[in-house]
């Protein structure tokens, strides 16, 4: 299987995904109904933003759906309708009575706008470092003025990389053939590597994961390592919040005893 690097939005899904797979376990759950597996409830949070839970038949289930209905005074929906085939559930569901809704976060944006810019930057500078090591392949370019030149030119390069030696012999192949050498602009592959660090970096940081940046090219201190941890924490600790309170509701609307915590 190989990789295509222009398939830009293959990959930057790719890298969403892997992106998931390691966000999932952000958060533990303990004591979850055997029908709310705690992937698909992260998952659902993760990439809706929300999940709401209610029962059906006497099991609980979570659901994504569509928010709507009458908006309260704080224009926030009032109601979810939810879709499921497979359970043959089509139903409109208030949302403060029928069930708990859980969101990711405050604004129920959940880490799939993170995941896209981020991972959007990554893939195309994927494709910078792809093509520059395709270009740096050829130090020399070779132009040739005519036909008869170029076949030339083409047979001296084809016995170089077959370890022969070639002779010219006729000094007209040196009027019609120009050698360009591609000026070289500092180190290219350099600023593209600590940029492609720098944006996964930021992208760890942006969700609480501590992945250093820095760019400092010589040894760092202890306090530049842990300068930038208190950064990290307030959207986890946001998500982490959401979680409890959701939680709280859940326990008492249902009977139950479930518990969240960092993973």
């Amino acid at each position: 299987m190989s990789f295509d690097y222009k398939a830009k939005a293959k990959n930057i899904i790719i890298q969403n995904n892997y992106m998931l797979a390691k966000t999932i376990s952000m958060f533990e759950w303990e004591n979850l109904p055997d029908t709310i597996p705690y992937k698909e409830l992260e998952k659902m949070l993760q990439v809706s933003g929300y999940a709401f839970i209610t029962k059906h038949n006497g099991e609980l289930y979570a659901f994504t759906g569509g928010l709507g209905g009458e908006l309260d005074v704080y224009n926030n929906p009032t109601e979810i309708i939810i879709n499921n085939p497979a359970l043959k559930l089509n139903k409109t569901f208030n949302l403060k009575d029928d069930g708990v809704l859980i969101v990711n976060d405050d604004f129920l944006l959940g880490l799939m706008p993170i995941f896209y810019r981020y991972n959007t930057f990554l893939v195309e500078n994927d494709i910078n470092m792809m093509v520059y090591g395709y270009n740096n392949r050829t130090q020399k370019l070779i132009s040739a003025s005519d036909d008869k030149t170029k076949a030339s030119a083409e047979l001296v390069v084809r016995k170089s990389i077959d370890g022969e030696l070639a002779v010219i012999g006729d000094s007209f192949m040196f009027d019609g053939i120009k050698v360009h050498s591609p000026s070289n602009n500092g180190n290219p592959i350099t600023n593209l590597t600590e940029f492609h660090q720098y944006i996964k970096g930021s992208l760890y940081n942006e969700i609480g994961l501590s992945a250093n940046f820095n760019m400092k090219r010589e040894r760092l201190t202890t306090s530049e390592v842990e300068q930038g941890d208190d950064s990290l924490f307030p959207f986890v600790f946001n998500m982490l919040k959401c979680r409890m309170k959701a939680v709280e509701k859940l326990n008492e609307m249902f009977d139950l005893n479930i518990n969240v915590d960092f993973g």
